[in-house]
């Protein structure tokens, strides 16, 4: 009996703050006994707390089962409304008012009946629900991590900028679709910038809050292609190169300091190019490589016999200034080496 009271009183108290303000579920009451808190409406839930006999708690909804969820100063939670009492001067304490849940397809609502007059509640109003994901290859940017804060969406597009809510504020980016997106800490896609193929509920530091233009496509992005530059020529000339003496091929000169080749004479028959102060030589299959193609080559600083090159022949050279060059033996008057030579600048 003192149960049944109990539970008839903390109805009238909750049903009486229900009446007076219309939509609040909520009052104050206290434990009758040291009382669990559980997780959720019912016993089969975890505890998360323990009331004190006459702890002070908030009661802001209760379910049909007679559970009502509390927040006090620990852990918030569900108790079993037969051990709570209404604080004195919480609630009705009028003895012919009665109290009931009733369950509608729209939710529990709570019916007050004092003699003969019935008020009932009006049924909370239901949760809308998550509007839904945009339609089509759309991306989607969050000031917050894990898609929260100020939000826009977009198609394929780009924002070479972004306004002042979105401009190094961007935290996390949800894709739809096929969408893609690019992200750029510079305005007009420049400085470094971030591809993502999915979603992202937390950006790297690299990128975030640091994004100042963005790009949403699909598919792959076609970058032009980047022209080969055009190689710039340093040096270049005809060098009559007499035995024993060395050539420069960063200008031309003949003997004198910096020197690359020496052609060097051991013997009337042992007859050399030499590449000296750090020079180096690829005779490779001895065509015009050009630029490219000696850049390319596998350079020696061993030297080569002249009997191996006949007129003709190119040899590519490193010089000691570390430029590319290449020679072309043009021929021979008497034991003079004639040579056409170029060494670019690049």
């Amino acid at each position: 009996m003192n149960s049944l009271k109990t539970t008839i009183s903390t109805a009238i108290a909750f049903a009486g703050i229900i009446v007076t303000s219309g939509v609040a579920w909520a009052t104050t009451a206290q434990s009758t006994t040291a009382l669990n808190v559980r997780s959720g409406p019912g016993t089969s839930y975890g505890v998360v707390d323990t009331l004190t006999p006459g702890e002070t708690v908030e009661v802001n909804e209760c379910v049909s089962n007679g559970w009502c969820y509390i927040e006090h100063t620990g852990p918030d939670g569900w108790v079993s409304s037969n051990y709570l009492t209404p604080v004195s001067g919480g609630g009705s304490s009028d003895p012919d008012c009665a109290f009931s849940i009733t369950i509608t397809p729209s939710g529990p609502s709570l019916t007050l009946k004092c003699g003969d007059a019935e008020v009932s509640t009006p049924t909370p109003t239901p949760t809308p629900p998550p509007p839904a994901p945009p339609a089509g290859n759309v991306a989607c940017f969050y000031t917050g991590a894990n898609y929260t804060g100020s939000e826009f969406c977009h198609g394929p597009a780009t924002l070479n900028t972004l306004d002042a809510t979105f401009n190094d504020n961007i935290a996390s980016v949800k894709l739809h679709g096929s969408a893609k997106a690019k992200l750029c800490r510079n305005a007009n896609m420049t400085g470094i910038c971030k591809t993502y193929t999915s979603s992202k509920p937390v950006l790297p530091n690299s990128i975030r809050n640091k994004a100042s233009s963005l790009r949403v496509f699909t598919g792959i992005i076609v970058v032009p292609p980047v022209l080969p530059v055009a190689p710039v020529t340093h040096s270049t000339g005809p060098i009559n190169l007499q035995q024993t003496y060395t050539a420069n091929l960063d200008n031309g000169a003949i003997g004198g300091g910096g020197a690359d080749i020496w052609y060097r004479a051991v013997t009337a028959v042992q007859k050399y190019i030499k590449p000296i102060n750090g020079a180096k030589l690829a005779v490779g299959n001895k065509s015009n490589r050009g630029f490219a193609g000696c850049k390319t080559e596998t350079y020696s600083s061993a030297q080569v016999s002249i009997w191996t090159l006949p007129v003709g022949s190119y040899v590519c050279v490193k010089t000691n200034q570390g430029r590319i060059s290449q020679f072309r033996l043009n021929g021979y008057t008497g034991t003079t080496m004639k040579l056409g030579y170029t060494t670019w600048a690049n």
